[in-house]
């Protein structure tokens, strides 16, 4: 977002753009002041005004912003209110006008529409993933020489039909805020509302979830203070769609989500349709996305989804930013190499609780010293005298059971060091929340993310039997695999849309932007 959007001034006389035309317009006014405005108003000839009164393309122009709503967008950041009070111009300074304006919003929704209006380094820092390029001159100049200005608009929209799923979750939430939205549930809730009991607190419960789920609505359910089990399947799938445990339980995570407004939930869609813009329009043909929101990968060929699994991502205070790269290559087998950072902060409490530790879970430990490095054992070192501060040793996992990377990793240049990775801990998999790695991204299926990377015919029995030699194996990809990793807390999948709960507060900053 730009200064220049929302600056007014009194306009008196003024010129516009070295135009010899005076204006003497007087209300409070922005000023046109797009770079590439003068593209369009050097010749001073109107482009949307036809004897002073809006062209057909010009109609199109006002009606398109009117629509930008369904975007996520708001129309007034488009001029809407202005443009449509001076629509019928007076005179040939207020068509003048009229006809300046309209230009400049239009410059301004085709930059918003195909890459985002907010600048990702100050919305989300975190976000990583550079944007495609745009030239609002070159597309409006198109746009003017087809017959339907709206048509060429339209295609500046995410052509994906995940990106659309989200308009409709829109302006379905848009509805219910429309309709007053719901109440936060009681403060004498309990603090586990299991199924089966009852409570005066129900009848609350069940008015909240009718709101999206009309079956709750029937007659036969008014009043009852039974948590019946049609109740507690309304709650089920609210959690699934909210990315809770699905218990029925209703506990302080799921109060929470039930309480959040209905406009908060229209400003987290409007947030996501923002990241979903930042995407580059051509993923390519073959992708890995990482969904760090929701914790999911999803592999896609040809716009078909050909893998879905669950992740393991950075736990908050070392979140797992928002990149894109692409994958060279397979380690089989492979060793750990300890952050230094997470050697001395993790690993060394748990060798001082356990003088095992590093024994039993195969790490070979070195000691630098003077520019060099010396293996040295485990038991020989008194690791009580031994602090975080000062902590002048590198450790390596060996390849095996127990190796905190499991049997595969896939390797892709970043600046973070980040890279997919099997584990032997697939306990944590089964959480409803899976923020819980050290920055690098643990996948559920690594064995068939290895097929989908290598790509060839039957690459399984080739990839089970270099893990089963125990060997350190390096497979070279033969094309680079793109991969994302992005963060979306609203995200369409499977016909349905979901939420998470904004794991890393990248919704919270990015809403002070809206």
């Amino acid at each position: 977002m730009t200064a220049r959007r929302g600056l007014l001034v009194i306009v008196t006389v003024m010129s516009l753009l070295s135009s010899p035309l005076a204006y003497s317009l007087s209300d409070d006014l922005p000023i046109p002041d797009h770079p590439q405005l003068a593209v369009f108003t050097d010749n001073h000839e109107p482009i949307w005004l036809k004897d002073l009164q809006l062209s057909q393309q010009g109609r199109e122009a006002l009606s398109f912003i009117s629509t930008v709503t369904q975007h996520g967008l708001e129309p007034e950041d488009y001029h809407l209110s202005l443009l449509q009070k001076l629509s019928a111009p007076d005179n040939t300074e207020q068509a003048r006008y009229l006809d300046v304006l309209l230009t400049d919003a239009l410059l301004d929704l085709i930059h918003d529409l195909a890459i985002g209006r907010l600048d990702p380094a100050q919305a989300d820092p975190q976000w990583h993933i550079e944007r495609d390029s745009v030239d609002p001159a070159a597309i409006l100049q198109s746009a003017l020489l087809s017959p339907h200005v709206r048509n060429r608009l339209n295609q500046l929209v995410p052509k994906s039909s995940q990106y659309h799923q989200m308009t409709e979750a829109l302006s379905e939430y848009r509805r219910y805020v429309a309709r007053g939205g719901w109440q936060p549930l009681p403060d004498n809730m309990p603090l586990l509302l299991k199924p089966g009991s009852e409570h005066e607190t129900v009848p609350a419960l069940r008015e909240r979830l009718a709101i999206e789920d009309a079956y709750l609505t029937r007659p036969e359910f008014d009043g009852s203070l039974r948590y019946d089990e049609r109740l507690v399947q309304a709650v089920k799938v609210f959690q699934r769609k909210h990315g809770l445990k699905q218990d029925g339980i209703v506990g302080p995570n799921t109060l929470a989500a039930l309480n959040v407004p209905a406009q908060d939930m229209v400003d987290k869609i409007r947030i996501n349709l923002e990241r979903f813009r930042w995407l580059p329009d051509d993923l390519g043909e073959r992708y890995l996305l990482v969904n760090l929101g929701s914790y999911q990968l999803t592999a896609v060929e040809n716009n078909d989804i050909k893998l879905n699994m669950r992740v393991i991502v950075g736990k908050e205070t070392r979140s797992t930013p928002s990149f894109s790269s692409a994958m060279s290559h397979i380690v089989i087998n492979p060793y750990w190499n300890v952050p230094h950072k997470l050697a001395r902060r993790d690993l060394l409490p748990k060798q001082q609780a356990d003088p095992d530790y590093f024994f039993l879970n195969e790490f070979n430990i070195f000691l630098r010293e003077t520019g060099s490095e010396n293996q040295v054992d485990p038991y020989l070192v008194n690791w009580d005298e031994v602090s975080a501060r000062d902590f002048p040793f590198r450790l390596q996992q060996r390849p095996g059971v127990h190796n905190a990377l499991g049997r595969l990793k896939f390797m892709f240049p970043n600046p973070w060091n980040i890279y997919l990775h099997d584990t032997p801990d697939k306990a944590l998999f089964d959480e409803a929340q899976r923020n819980y790695s050290s920055g690098c991204i643990r996948v559920e299926q690594p064995l068939e993310l290895a097929e989908f990377s290598l790509n060839r015919d039957d690459p399984r029995d080739s990839v089970l039997s270099r893990i089963e030699s125990g060997r350190n194996l390096g497979e070279k990809l033969d094309s680079p695999l793109p991969v994302y990793a992005v963060y979306f807390t609203v995200w369409p999948y499977d016909g349905e849309v979901f939420f998470s709960t904004d794991p890393y507060k990248r919704d919270k900053r990015m809403v002070k932007f809206l």
